[in-house]
Parts: structure tokens; C-alpha cells; sequence
């Protein structure tokens, strides 16, 4: 297919006609999007095996079979994932800004006054510059497709973009539960 589009009937067409060579039932997956075909295939949700791909730490005094290093997800791979280039100015405010919220929580109560401040100082900004780049930033992933990847890792849906505040909110304390 040299430079056709992929549509939806020439993707089926492949299917049904790589599927007998692949020994593949093609009846249960026409008609169905990818994520229903991953989910017939695998029995799991993509939610669910984003989910996993995410090792999480055995329970208080629960021993697992394997001992395993435990994987460090920092606020830079969380960012990453959600598809906000790491060139973008705000990327390392935004990480700066979520480290700073799992340090204290509080700070989020007031980020005018506490947190966006912290940030400037420690990359000799100013406040306003701080938030647009941040928001910024949010803008550029959620364009890229980070909605998407934001609604996987979380499980809940978003109609919207949430505001900065909110944004830092839910990555601190997606990696505040993963600790």
C-alpha cells in the first residue's frame, strides 16, 4: 500500500485475508475498534495493561514470589507518557512543580501564593512565566494525545483539559499512590 490511506475497510480486507495464515477467527474481530480486539485477544482492558506495564510495590507485610527491584516512575517519565515534548519550556517546570507536591501536598492548597513561586525561583523565572509555559506545555501534550493516555493511567474520562493546578494534583498523587 504504497501511500493509500488506511481506512477502515482496508484494514479489514487484511485482516480477512492474513488470517487464515495466522490461524485467526476473523467473525470476532470485524467490526470492532482496536481496543475491543486487544480486549477479546487478552481478556484485559488497554487501561488495565498500561496498568500493569506499571509495577506497583507487594502490600505491607505481603511478600511477593519474586523479589523485585522496584521501578522508580519519576514526574519526567509520567510527562513522557502523556506526550508533552520535553522540549517544551514548561516540561521541567511541570516536573519541578509535581516534585514539589509530593514533597508537601499542601503546597497545592494555595499554588498562587506557594507552589508557582517555589518554581520560578528554582529556574529564575518569573510567576507569570512559570504558568504560561506550564499551561503551555499541558496545551501541547493534550494535542499530541496525552487526553488518551491521561484517561489509561487514570481510568477516569476527560471531556476537557484540566487547568494546571488540577493537572499537577493528579500526577502527584497518581506517584504518591505508586511509592
Amino acid at each position: 500500500m504504497p501511500t493509500e490511506e488506511m481506512t477502515k475497510d482496508i484494514v479489514s480486507e487484511l485482516i480477512q485475508s492474513d488470517a487464515p495464515s495466522l490461524g485467526v477467527r476473523v467473525e470476532q474481530y470485524t467490526g470492532q475498534s482496536l481496543g475491543a480486539m486487544v480486549e477479546s485477544g487478552t481478556g484485559k482492558s488497554l487501561g488495565q495493561s498500561v496498568e500493569e506495564s506499571i509495577p506497583m510495590a507487594a502490600p505491607k507485610g505481603q511478600e511477593s514470589a519474586k523479589p523485585k527491584a522496584p521501578l522508580t516512575i519519576t514526574a519526567a517519565d509520567l510527562l513522557r507518557y502523556l506526550l508533552i515534548p520535553g522540549t517544551c519550556q514548561g516540561f521541567r517546570l511541570l516536573e519541578t512543580a509535581i516534585d514539589l507536591a509530593l514533597e508537601d501536598e499542601n503546597r497545592l492548597l494555595n499554588v498562587i501564593d506557594d507552589l508557582y513561586p517555589t518554581v520560578a525561583e528554582i529556574h529564575h523565572a518569573t510567576l507569570n512565566c512559570v504558568q504560561k509555559n506550564m499551561r503551555m506545555a499541558i496545551i501541547a501534550g493534550w494535542k499530541n494525545g496525552g487526553n488518551l493516555q491521561l484517561e489509561k493511567l487514570l481510568g477516569l474520562p476527560f471531556r476537557n483539559r484540566p487547568v494546571t493546578k488540577d493537572f499537577i494534583d493528579l500526577l502527584a498523587d497518581y506517584l504518591r499512590r505508586r511509592r
